[in-house]
C-alpha cells in the first residue's frame, strides 16, 4: 500500500515538474554552467605566464646558436627603444667660432695681376684667398680660431699696394695728351677689380664750378658718347669746338678717332663720361654718386690744369666724410702736382705714384 502511495506521489511531482517547464530550465541551466565553467577555464590558461627562460641550450648545437641569436637581437632592440625615449633629438650650437668677413667685393673681382707696372715698376702684388683656400683653409681656421684659413690681402695698382682697400674707383684724364694711357689704366683695373667704376673727364683741374654747370654722368651706352668721342678725341681745334660744340652732331659717316680705344670702351661695364664742360671741374667727377661706394679712388692725370685752393680744401672735406682715400697717378708732374698731393692726397691718407711719360 505504501508502495503505491510513494509511485503516486512521484508520478504527481514529475507531472506537475513537467507542467511547469522544469525540464527546459534544467537543460537552460545545465547549458548556461557548461558555457560559464568554459570560459573561464579559457581566461585561466590564456593568463597562465610563459617560463622565462634564464639559460641558453649550450654545447654549441645548432639550437644553441639560433637562442642566442635569438636573445641577442631583443637585448639590442630593447636598448634602441630605451635610447629613442630617453635621449631626444637637440640642436647642437656652437658658440667657440669667431667672427669671420669675408670681403665684401665678389671673387671674381679679387684676382689681381701678375704683370709688370706701366713703366717698369715692381711686381703685382695678388689678392683675394691665401694658399689654405676654401678647401682646408675653412678647417684649419675654424678648428685653431684663428684665421689662417682665411686671409685677404690689399689691391694693388700697377705694383703699388692700395691699403686697406676693397672697392676702387678710377677717375682718368682723358684730355688728348693721356688717352694713350686709357686702355693701360682699364686693363689693369679690370686685372684688380673687374668692373670696377672708370669715370671718363676731359681734363684734371679743380677749379669752383659755376651753378649752371652741366657735370651729368652718364653711361658710355648713351648716344651722347658718341658724340663726345668724336669731336674731343679727334684733331679739331680745341677753341673752335669750345664755341660750337653744343651745335655740333654726331656724324656717324665720319671715323671714329682712336677706333680700338673707343670700342673698347663702349664694350666695357660701369664705365661713365662726363660730357665737355671745361678742363677745370674734375671734382664733378672726383665726387659722383658712381663712385661713392669705392674705399679708394685711383686718379690718373698729368695735373697740368690750375685747381682752386679753396675748392680742393671743399672736395677733399667731401672724400674725408665718405671715407675715402685718394691715390694720385701722375703720367708727369704738372703744374697742380704738389698743391693736389699736399692739399688732397697726403690729408685722405693716400699716396702718389708716378709714371714719367715717353
Amino acid at each position: 500500500m505504501s508502495g503505491t502511495l510513494s509511485s503516486s506521489s512521484t508520478n504527481r511531482l514529475v507531472k506537475f515538474w513537467r507542467r511547469v517547464g522544469g525540464g527546459s530550465l534544467a537543460l537552460s541551466l545545465i547549458i548556461h554552467v557548461s558555457l560559464l565553467l568554459g570560459a573561464g577555464l579559457f581566461v585561466i590558461v590564456t593568463q597562465i605566464p610563459e617560463p622565462q627562460v634564464d639559460f641558453l641550450p649550450g654545447g654549441g648545437s645548432a639550437q644553441g646558436a639560433e637562442a642566442s641569436s635569438q636573445l641577442s637581437h631583443q637585448v639590442q632592440q630593447k636598448k634602441r627603444s630605451k635610447l629613442t625615449k630617453t635621449l631626444p633629438l637637440q640642436k647642437i650650437v656652437s658658440t667657440g667660432l669667431s667672427d669671420i668677413t669675408l670681403p665684401e667685393a665678389p671673387l671674381d673681382a679679387l684676382a689681381l695681376p701678375d704683370m709688370s707696372s706701366l713703366m717698369g715698376g715692381g711686381s703685382i702684388g695678388r689678392s683675394g684667398f691665401g694658399k689654405a683656400g676654401a678647401g682646408g683653409g675653412f678647417g684649419d681656421g675654424f678648428g685653431t680660431g684663428g684665421m689662417s684659413g682665411i686671409t685677404f690681402q690689399p689691391l694693388t695698382m700697377f705694383g703699388k699696394e692700395l691699403k686697406d682697400t676693397r672697392k676702387i674707383a678710377v677717375v682718368m684724364d682723358v684730355s688728348r695728351s693721356m688717352t694713350r694711357y686709357l686702355p693701360i689704366v682699364a686693363k689693369e683695373l679690370d686685372k684688380v677689380a673687374r668692373g670696377s667704376p672708370l669715370i671718363l673727364y676731359f681734363g684734371c683741374g679743380l677749379k669752383t664750378p659755376p651753378r649752371s654747370l652741366e657735370d651729368k654722368v652718364r653711361k658710355v651706352s648713351d648716344a651722347q658718347f658718341n658724340k663726345f668721342w668724336q669731336y674731343w678725341e679727334g684733331k679739331g681745334d680745341m677753341q673752335m669746338l669750345r664755341k660750337d660744340y653744343t651745335k655740333l652732331k654726331y656724324d656717324p659717316a665720319q671715323p671714329m678717332p682712336l677706333e680700338a680705344i673707343y670700342q673698347q670702351m663702349a664694350k666695357r661695364p660701369n664705365t661713365y663720361f662726363i660730357d665737355f664742360n671745361g678742363i677745370a671741374y674734375t671734382s664733378s667727377a672726383l665726387m659722383c654718386r658712381e663712385v661713392m661706394e669705392a674705399d679708394t679712388l685711383y686718379w690718373f692725370a698729368d695735373f697740368q690744369d690750375a685747381v682752386d685752393e679753396e675748392h680742393v680744401e671743399d672736395v677733399m672735406k667731401k672724400l674725408r666724410y665718405r671715407k675715402q682715400k685718394l691715390y694720385i697717378h701722375a703720367s708727369t708732374r704738372g703744374v697742380s702736382f704738389e698743391k693736389v698731393r699736399d692739399l688732397l692726397v697726403t690729408p685722405l691718407g693716400g699716396e702718389v705714384i708716378e709714371t714719367k711719360a715717353d
